[in-house]
C-alpha cells in the first residue's frame, strides 16, 4: 500500500512476512496444474486466498488435483508455498473492441486478452461503458469483467487515455492499443456501451518438458524445502513419469536442503502396482537421490460441497510437515501427527499388504480409532542408516541452510587463521542452536556436535584460496552421525558436501 505523506515524499508498507526467507525449512514448492495464472514462473503465496487470486479456484469438473492438495497443505498448518503452474501449449482467450473515433481515448481499437493461457477465460464477458466529458466531471470509463465460476470485477471512472494502464491490477484480463489515435476533435457521443465476450482459449496436458522446466525453476529458488508434483502421476505414466521422478532427485540432491514427497500414480493404486512402481525407483540403489523423496499412500477423500473427493496424499502431508515445523522444529518426524480437513482414505489396504508397503519404504497414512486420519511413517526410500528417516535429512537441510547463511559472506576473504576462527564461531553458534533446542544428541555441546577447521584439513600445502571445514553433529534420533565438508574457495564460492 502506497500513500503520499508530503509532497515529493511516499511512504510505501510492505505486507509482513513477504520477502523469501532461505532459512525456513516449512515452505513448499508445488509443480502442478492449476485453472489459470502464470506458466512456468514461480509465485509466492501465502494463504488460499493468495492462490485463487492468482490461479483461480479448483476447476469444478476435478480434471486435476494440485489445487486441493495445495488448499490441504494451508488447511493442515502451512504458512507459505511457491506454486509453478505447469501446463502444455495453450492458447489465451481473447477479442478485439473496435472504440471508433472517440477523443480521449488512446486507440480507435484494443486488443483484449486474459491473463493467462487456458479455456478458463472462455465466456469471460466485459460490460463496457464510456461517459463524455460534462459539467459533473471529466470523461471516464467503467468496466464489469465476468468470468464464468469466479467472482466479478469491477472498474470505475478510469481515464480512457490511460486505459490499458488502469486495468493492470485486473486479475482476468489486459488490454493492448491496436489501433491509430482518435481523430483530434470528434468528441463523440456523450455515452457509449459495449459488450465483449472472449473466446479461444485452449487447455493441453503437460508433457515430460514441461515438468522438467518446472524442476530447474524449483530448485533456482533458495526458499522452499518441501516439493510436492500432486498431479505428475495423472499427466506422465511409464517411463516418463519415472524418468521426471529421477531427475527431480537429482537435481535435488546436490542442493542437500530440500524433501520431494511423491504420490504413488492414481494406475497404481492397489499393493501390488505401488510395489511394482517403488520398484522402478529403487532399483538404482543410490542412497543419496533416495533420501531426497517419500512416498505417502494412499491417497485421501475430502469434502468438496455435498460430495467427496479424492486427492493425492502430498500436499496434506506436507501441511502437517510443516505445521510440525513451526511448532516443534525441523528434527520432529511426522509421524503419529493427525491430518486434518480429510475424512477418509481412498483405499482401505489389509495389515498383510500395509506391512510388505512399509518394507518397501512407503510411508501409510491410517485410519486410527478416536484419532482418525493419521501419519504412519517418517521414512525416505532410501534403505541406507544415514538417509532413511526424514527428521534426519530435514535436520540436515535446515543445518545446511543455516551454514550457507553465516559462511556466505566469507567466500571471498583471505585464508588466514583470523577467517577459520572466524568461521568455527559462526558455525558453531548455528549448532548451539540446534542443541538447545533439542535438535542434538548429548547432555554437553561437545557431545553433539564437533567442528574442525585448522591444519589437519588445511594444510600448508594447500591452495591458499581454498579452505576446508568438517562438521560432525550427533542428532537426537536417529543416532548416525551427521558429516559435513564445507569448501570455501575464492573461485567457486561455497560448496557444501555430505561426507
Amino acid at each position: 500500500m502506497a500513500g503520499e505523506a508530503l509532497p515529493g515524499v511516499s511512504l510505501t508498507l510492505a505486507p509482513p512476512g513477504s520477502g523469501a526467507e532461505p532459512l525456513r525449512t516449512d515452505v513448499a514448492a508445488f509443480l502442478g496444474r492449476f485453472r489459470r495464472g502464470p506458466v512456468g514462473g514461480p509465485v509466492r503465496v501465502e494463504s488460499w486466498n493468495d492462490v485463487v487470486d492468482t490461479f483461480g479456484p479448483p476447476p469444478p469438473e476435478g480434471a486435476f488435483a494440485t489445487p486441493y492438495a495445495l488448499r490441504g497443505f494451508f488447511e493442515n498448518g502451512g504458512r507459505t508455498a511457491w506454486v509453478l503452474r505447469v501446463s502444455g501449449p495453450a492458447a489465451t482467450a481473447r477479442t478485439r473492441w473496435t472504440v471508433g473515433d472517440i477523443a480521449g481515448f488512446g486507440a480507435t481499437g484494443y486488443r483484449v486478452t486474459a491473463t493467462s493461457p487456458g479455456s478458463w477465460a472462455n465466456g469471460m464477458r466485459v460490460a463496457v461503458r464510456h461517459q463524455a466529458s460534462t459539467v459533473a466531471g471529466p470523461p471516464g470509463v467503467s468496466l464489469r469483467v465476468t468470468v464464468p465460476g469466479e467472482a466479478p470485477e469491477t472498474f470505475s471512472g478510469l481515464p480512457p487515455a490511460a486505459l490499458d494502464d488502469g486495468l493492470g491490477a485486473s486479475r482476468y484480463l489486459r488490454l493492448v492499443p491496436d489501433g491509430r489515435p482518435p481523430s483530434p476533435g470528434r468528441p463523440g457521443p456523450l455515452s457509449t456501451s459495449w459488450d465483449l465476450t472472449l473466446a479461444g482459449g485452449t487447455d493441453t496436458p503437460p508433457a515430460r518438458q514441461e515438468y522438467t522446466d518446472a524442476v530447474t525453476a524449483q530448485c533456482d529458488l533458495p526458499e522452499p524445502a518441501l516439493v510436492a508434483l500432486p498431479d505428475l502421476g495423472t499427466d506422465l505414466t511409464g517411463g516418463a513419469h519415472t524418468d521426471v521422478v529421477r531427475e527431480l532427485l537429482t537435481a535435488v540432491s546436490p542442493l542437500l536442503d530440500r524433501l520431494v514427497v511423491l504420490d504413488v500414480p492414481p494406475g497404481k493404486a492397489s499393493a501390488d502396482a505401488a510395489l511394482e512402481w517403488v520398484r522402478s525407483l529403487t532399483g538404482t540403489g543410490d542412497d543419496a537421490l533416495l533420501g531426497c523423496a517419500a512416498v505417502y499412500h494412499p491417497a485421501l477423500r475430502i469434502p468438496d460441497g455435498p460430495a467427496l473427493r479424492t486427492v493425492p496424499a502430498s500436499g496434506h502431508v506436507l501441511g502437517v510437515i510443516a505445521r510440525l515445523d513451526t511448532e516443534r522444529g525441523a528434527h520432529h518426524t511426522p509421524a503419529n501427527a493427525v491430518v486434518l480437513e480429510a475424512v477418509d482414505l481412498a483405499a482401505e489396504l489389509p495389515d498383510p499388504q500395509q506391512v510388505r508397503l512399509f518394507e518397501a519404504g512407503v510411508d501409510l497414512i491410517r485410519c486410527t480409532r478416536g484419532r482418525g486420519l493419521t501419519v504412519w511413517g517418517g521414512r525416505t526410500l532410501s534403505a541406507g542408516p544415514r538417509t532413511r528417516h526424514i527428521a534426519h535429512r530435514r535436520l540436515l537441510h535446515l543445518l545446511v541452510r543455516a551454514v550457507r547463511r553465516v559462511t556466505g559472506p566469507l567466500v571471498f576473504d583471505v585464508n588466514s587463521p583470523e577467517l577459520r576462527l572466524t568461521l568455527v564461531r559462526a558455525i558453531t553458534s548455528v549448532l548451539l542452536s540446534a542443541f538447545r533446542a533439542g535438535a542434538l544428541a548429548g547432555s554437553r555441546p561437545e557431545q553433539a556436535f564437533r567442528v574442525v577447521c585448522d591444519d589437519t584439513n588445511n594444510p600448508p600445502e594447500q591452495d591458499p584460496g581454498q579452505l576446508v571445514c568438517e562438521v560432525e553433529v550427533a542428532p537426537a534420533v536417529p543416532m548416525e552421525f551427521i558429516r559435513l565438508r564445507l569448501v570455501l574457495g575464492q573461485d567457486r564460492g561455497l560448496e557444501v558436501i555430505e561426507a
